[in-house]
């Protein structure tokens, strides 16, 4: 039986493979220099010069070592002074060029990473909010931190080193030359023996940085969940459960840095050994060529302080493997990001949408996520909305309410159907067209560590002071405001946390009237309110929807029974449609709803004959 009918790789696949990573490699550090690297070129010439005079003047230093040492030999102690301000006039200037090197090269380094931050960041905020909700908080900040993080130690790391060190180390490996060839010959065959084993540790760390990107994201994750869960956690006593899981989750990352940090362990141990044995054989023959008169003392050691000198930046040269095969598998984690592509685009032709009146179209509509195409969220949805009036949505969890809202400002596309707003398909119109003429208001409420007038200015970035205190007005929530100790100056925390959710609801709502968008979607908008909260936001809601077209989703049929029009859906269908009247009357599965609600809300019911 063949190799190829067991399923044995032929042989010579497991190099071929390896040669195909190493173009890959090859392949993504070119891309990542054009794309990051050469167009900071100005900076980079800047930081070169500086490192090619620090290595002349490291070069230099043995040399000066020499002329002291043959010096003192000769005991010519009135050439002395000169060499000692000779060699302080070369350590203060190799200080000094070690400082501005070093910040350059920092700068170009903090600096590019700061820039593939925003271009990360701008681009996850601009993907499809489907491909934003299929990958946890937790593995996108992950991205956007720790990858890229490993990409700037691994561009710090070939900027000190395949720069900095090679030029100091040519500089003092044409010193060991000037001082003696025949020694230094013996010195440059000793560190290439050290190459394969570094070059097999280094591929081994790629491998492990990947799995511990992974890790990291999953961590991330876990901590943000468990930490913004942590009312649900006091109140169940789940705190050692929590503990566990994020201990668990610590663990692993340990055990992974642990095995990346044996294997980076591993390099150094090997050029201090072999450095061990240049300098022993180093001494061996020096000594040999001294006692026949061939060099002198200070031929000695001025090569000795070249090659001790040489010595850390070889080692780092040693090490720069492995930080670069770190450093890309952060930058294949980064370009894996930056080539998604959001489905979600204005068409060539896109026109502006023109809202007239605010009639809004469902014909035929159908729409199944991408984590079950075979079963679809909604099918067959057909109703058509008149300008400027209120429809709700209600039905069971999962009757696909929050789905259809979601398709009007094309957070999702359909799969099948049209959407028009005023006879304008709203696939055909300009996303931002789209999005300017609709406001949502949710039961999650979004809010963000910032001021009260802040997070309401968000409906309309240019608003000026009146426009705010007009809109906190007409959402019941300027005397609560003004109570606060800053008033719309206040911080309200990560999430609104410091306001109670019926004040997040309305500062929610305040934001919505200030953008004054002629269709407005509600989402549960007053489900988790309190009596007194929800008739506050109710009231509001009375006078802000008024010419104005709405869309419903609401649970408690109280908030929607006048609404000129009722939607009933159910697994992805609307399966009844009328007034709340008309719904009671029918006694389907309208009706069926409302008396399972009419214990706690007596005034769902206002037929006595429905209710019987």
């Amino acid at each position: 039986m063949s190799k190829a009918s067991t399923g044995t790789p032929p042989k010579g696949a497991k190099a071929r493979k390896r040669v195909a990573f190493d173009a890959n490699s090859r392949l993504l550090i070119s891309r990542f220099l054009n794309d990051w690297v050469w167009p900071r070129w100005r900076s980079l010439l800047y930081a070169l010069v500086l490192t090619a005079c620090l290595a002349a003047i490291t070069g230099g230093y043995p040399m000066i070592i020499k002329l002291s040492f043959d010096t003192l030999m000769k005991e010519q102690t009135g050439t002395l002074l000169p060499i000692l301000l000779g060699i302080i006039a070369i350590t203060v200037a190799r200080s000094i060029f070690m400082y501005l090197q070093t910040v350059s090269t920092q700068r170009i380094v903090q600096r590019m990473g700061t820039d593939i931050q925003k271009a990360a960041f701008t681009h996850l905020i601009e993907a499809d909010f489907a491909r934003l909700s299929r990958e946890s908080p937790g593995h996108l900040l992950s991205r956007l931190t720790n990858d890229i993080n490993m990409i700037q130690q691994a561009v710090q790391a070939t900027v000190n080193t395949a720069v900095r060190d090679v030029l100091m180390v040519v500089a003092l490996v044409i010193s060991m030359f000037y001082l003696d060839w025949l020694m230094s010959l013996f010195v440059l065959g000793v560190y290439p023996i050290a190459a394969l084993p570094i070059a097999i540790i280094s591929e081994r760390l790629r491998k492990v940085a990947k799995r511990t990107q992974s890790q990291l994201g999953d961590l991330t994750s876990l901590l943000s969940e468990k930490l913004s869960g942590s009312r649900l956690i006091k109140t169940f006593r789940l705190e050692n459960y929590a503990s566990e899981k994020v201990h668990s989750s610590f663990e692993e990352v340990f055990k992974l840095r642990m095995k990346a940090l044996r294997n980076r362990a591993r390099l150094d141990p090997m050029l201090e050994a072999l450095g061990g044995l240049a300098v022993a054989g180093v001494i061996a023959f020096a000594y040999w060529r001294i006692s026949s008169g061939i060099s002198t003392v200070g031929d000695f050691m001025g090569f000795i302080t070249a090659l001790l000198m040489a010595a850390q930046p070889i080692r780092s040269l040693g090490n720069l493997s492995g930080k670069i095969q770190e450093g890309l598998a952060g930058a294949e984690s980064l370009y894996g990001l930056l080539e998604e592509k959001p489905k979600i685009i204005d068409l060539p032709d896109a026109a502006t949408l023109k809202v007239t009146g605010g009639n809004i179209r469902f014909d035929n509509v159908a729409f199944a996520y991408d984590s079950a195409p075979d079963a679809p969220a909604l099918r067959g949805i057909n109703v058509d909305i008149p300008a400027g009036a209120t429809v709700a949505f209600v039905g069971r969890s999962g009757a696909g309410k929050s789905t259809l809202i979601n398709l009007v400002p094309r957070l999702f596309d359909l799969a099948g159907g049209t959407i028009s707003i005023d006879g304008q398909d709203i696939q055909q119109v300009r996303l931002a067209s789209l999005r300017d003429n609709i406001a949502i208001v949710s039961q999650d409420v979004t809010l963000f560590d910032d001021t009260i007038r802040a997070n309401i200015a968000l409906g309309r970035l240019d608003a000026s002071d009146s426009d705010i205190v007009a809109a906190a007005k007409a959402a019941a929530a300027h005397d609560f405001i003004i109570a606060q100790p800053s008033g719309y100056d206040t911080q309200i925390g990560s999430s609104g946390q410091r306001l109670s959710g019926g004040q997040r609801q309305r500062l929610a709502l305040a934001r919505a009237i200030l953008k004054n968008a002629p269709i407005l979607l509600l989402d549960e908008a007053t489900s988790a309110l309190d009596t007194e909260s929800e008739r506050l936001v109710q009231e509001a809601l009375t006078h802000f929807t008024s010419n104005r077209t709405t869309l419903v989703i609401a649970h408690r049929l109280s908030t929607v029974q006048n609404a000129d029009l009722i939607c009933v859906m159910d697994e992805g269908q609307i399966i009844e449609l009328g007034n709340h009247t008309d719904l009671m009357a029918q006694d389907g599965t309208y009706a069926m709803l409302a008396k399972t609600q009419l214990v706690a809300d007596p005034v769902l019911v206002d037929d006595p004959a429905a209710a019987g």
